[in-house]
């Protein structure tokens, strides 16, 4: 599960932070740094309807369901399963995303805290979304069986996705299960002392 990532580090990198200026001028506010939870609105590169680039929008983390009388809220979706799950098929084949990030994190067993970040300043984790009746629009992050540097804390990462490939992930569904299924950008790991995991109740992958 990818239950919270880095939108903000200390440093403030120059390529995310002139992402979240221009987010916060589009819909005149002011996005939280830091770190991203499920329920947060943060910003995302969806396609556009001319097939010519990408737009900056923002979106709400995580899709709210209702199963009997309990509410959850679906922040993952695996990648290896994405066409077969009803709820998330359209989705994916029409209105995949990709999430800005400085980096991730995953928990190991002891609830020890590990941060994952590539080797750029930026990387983007792919993911779809789908619109609300009501308020903004609701995104999922894609997950995946980990690479060995995630392998030694987490048995699940989310999908990475290579600068390079962004386009081709947003606009070709055949490149993109390609690229969903490899394992190109290069993840750095390092212990975060001091903090200990959360409770992620309420909170799925599908």
């Amino acid at each position: 599960m990818c239950g919270r990532y880095i939108l903000f580090s200390n440093k403030e990198e120059r390529v995310i932070k002139a992402i979240v200026e221009k987010v916060n001028k589009k819909y005149h506010m002011v996005i939280k740094k830091g770190d991203i939870y499920p329920t947060d609105l943060a910003p995302v590169y969806a396609p556009r309807p001319d097939q010519r680039g990408m737009d900056l929008e923002l979106k709400r983390w995580g899709y709210n369901r209702q199963i009997g009388k309990k509410k959850t809220l679906l922040i993952n979706a695996r990648s290896e399963t994405v066409l077969e799950k009803a709820a998330f098929r359209d989705d994916f084949l029409y209105r995949r995303c990709l999430i800005p990030a400085v980096g991730f994190y995953e928990w190991n067993e002891k609830k020890e805290k590990f941060r994952f970040v590539g080797m750029d300043d930026l990387i983007y984790l792919g993911g779809f979304y789908h619109g609300q009746t009501e308020g903004s629009d609701a995104f999922l992050i894609m997950t995946k069986p980990p690479v060995e540097t995630v392998a030694q804390v987490h048995n699940r990462m989310p999908v990475v996705i290579p600068a390079d490939q962004a386009m081709d992930f947003l606009y070709s569904t055949e490149t993109a299960l390609k690229i969903m299924s490899e394992n190109r950008v290069i993840l750095k790991r390092k212990l975060i002392e001091g903090e200990k995991q959360g409770s992620f109740i309420g909170l799925t992958e599908d």
